[in-house]
């Protein structure tokens, strides 16, 4: 076989005798870059002379290129360059020895070859840069194609490997210098402008963004560019513009009704707008649309609970456990679903299975200890409560469960106890002002401790100083104090803010004790009007 191509060579080369040239050269050169086949170069020659080589470069040349092209890449390097010592300075010869080696992954070589190449044009500093990337130099393949772009400005491959190497490097503002001039080059290029959109955002060039996506859906508005309609609402969503998200995410499922993402979007966005009952629908297409996902059936199932469609809602959860399906979601609406309907046991049983699955989330416990409270399950209350506490992994939490329990005590008259939790959370977590003023009231209601009392409650109004309960109890330790008057102010600032019927109790008590009865007997009727059952009163007004 080797015969029979050597005799076709010296005749193509006794009838083309010109030989191959090498410097002063003009190329129109198209290249294909793929990392194991073959790197194809058509090479026209428009130069108006021709350099007479040795008719043994050129048959050896000739050679290369025909194991070339039967894939037998170690013959033609060994050809390319045994007619490279004979003719050095051909550019054909060096550049396709070069190629050679590179389909051969003899990235090294490669380079070294095409270090004396003459002219350094585009196909060989693109064939230069495929090597240093392959080598994983891409400070070298970089400033490479950089030369490349001073060549040829409307060269795409030299923008897409630098948008490849900048974004490696986190070099977000040159991502994007490279897609503007993608896009000067390809304007019709839907895609561009959807990935120039996202990099825009990545910036919070927001207007920027938004003009691209824009751009994008107007090139093209079809199933293919669905994402940038997802990328465009979320944007809007982002800026805070959610009318705009919802014609965007719309006119998406206009197009592609079914699009499970676009039905989603679609239904958060209501769903935080709350607008739940049109949420709805969109969240039913997603769990149509994607029967297996659970987390889709959960997100439905507390959008009904969020709309007070409690049967539809109890349904989901209920065949999501029957499944098998133990996430925690599952259990807590499940327990308030059993809450709404006042059916303590069921939300007991419920509650309990959430603290097993998710044992360090705070409100399992909470919820348990509320169904234990409902059902006047009181040492089952304060169980949970110390429980609880053995599973939290942060001071927020547990002081949650502290006041819990503290309240608890205070509930069923083991002061004390109550007295000695609130002063342990409060040591933990000196600000907590609602633990200050429940602390401050529990002491002034007892008689105990006055000063103390006050003081805490005065630290409770500095953290908020419109709160009508804190106000209430500064009137009352007050009260307590014999500062009458100092008692009417507070308590008077205090049904300022709130219709408490304990309030107005308060003022009724404050304004007897200023000798004021007019007064006081008007806010007794009004707490009595709140609290038409209250005995004591009822015993004050003479009922």
């Amino acid at each position: 076989m080797k015969h029979i191509i050597v005799s076709l060579v010296v005749v193509g080369a006794i009838a083309l005798m010109g030989g191959c040239s090498s410097t002063a050269v003009k190329r129109d050169v198209v290249a294909v870059n793929q990392p194991k086949g073959k790197l194809k170069t058509a090479v026209v020659d428009n130069s108006p002379q021709r350099e007479q080589i040795s008719l043994r470069a050129f048959n050896l040349f000739v050679n290369g290129s025909i194991y070339e092209e039967l894939d037998d890449l170690v013959s033609a390097a060994q050809n390319y360059k045994n007619a490279l010592q004979i003719h050095p300075t051909s550019y054909e010869i060096r550049y396709s020895l070069a190629n050679v080696l590179f389909r051969m992954e003899q990235f090294e070589d490669a380079l070294e070859t095409l270090e004396y190449i003459n002219p350094v044009d585009v196909p060989a500093l693109e064939l230069q840069a495929s090597c240093y990337r392959y080598l994983g130099q891409k400070g070298n393949a970089r400033d490479t194609y950089l030369h490349v772009i001073r060549l040829d400005s409307l060269n795409t491959m030299a923008y897409s490997y630098l948008s490849s190497i900048y974004r490696r490097d986190g070099d977000i503002d040159s991502v994007i210098w490279a897609y503007e001039n993608l896009i000067r080059i390809r304007p019709a290029n839907y895609r561009l402008w959807s990935e120039l959109g996202k990099l825009y955002a990545e910036k919070r060039q927001f207007s920027d963004a938004k003009r691209a996506l824009h751009k994008s859906i107007e090139l093209v508005a079809d199933e293919t560019n669905l994402m940038t309609f997802a990328r465009l609402g979320e944007l809007y969503e982002m800026t805070q513009v959610p009318d705009s998200a919802l014609t965007v995410y719309k006119e998406g499922l206009s197009v592609v009704p079914n699009d499970v993402l676009l039905n989603r979007m679609t239904a958060n966005l209501y769903v935080n707008l709350d607008s739940i009952p049109q949420a709805i629908p969109y969240a039913v297409a997603v769990v149509e649309l994607s029967p297996m996902d659970k987390a889709a059936a959960r997100r439905l199932g507390s959008i009904y609970f969020g709309a007070d469609s409690l049967a539809q809602a109890d349904s989901i959860f209920s065949t999501l456990v029957e499944m098998s399906d133990f996430h925690p979601v599952n259990y807590y609406y499940l327990g308030r679903i059993a809450i709404a309907d006042e059916d303590f046991e069921r939300a007991r049983d419920n509650f309990i299975r959430l603290t097993q699955v998710a044992d360090t989330l705070v409100d399992s416990w909470l919820d348990l200890a509320f169904a234990y409270r409902r059902l006047n399950q009181t040492e089952n209350e304060i169980t949970t409560y110390k429980t609880g506490l053995n599973h939290m992994r942060n001071e927020a939490s547990a002081i949650r469960l502290l006041f819990g329990l503290g309240a608890a005590y205070e509930r069923t008259g083991r002061a004390e106890e109550a007295i000695e939790v609130f002063e342990e959370l409060i040591a933990q977590v000196p600000d907590n002002a609602d633990a200050l003023n429940f602390l401050g009231y529990l002491l002034a209601d007892r008689g105990e401790r006055l000063e103390y009392a006050k003081e805490l409650i005065e630290r409770a109004l500095q953290v908020s100083p419109e709160n009508a309960a804190f106000l209430d109890s500064y009137g009352w330790v007050a009260f307590r104090l014999g500062s009458f008057q100092e008692a009417v102010e507070f308590l008077n600032r205090a049904v300022a803010l709130d219709n408490d019927p304990v309030i107005f109790d308060h003022l009724g008590d404050a304004y007897r004790a200023t000798g004021d009865m007019e007064q006081a007997q008007k806010w007794w009727r009004k707490a009595l009007e709140l609290s038409p059952d209250d005995e004591i009163i009822k015993e004050k007004l003479g009922h």
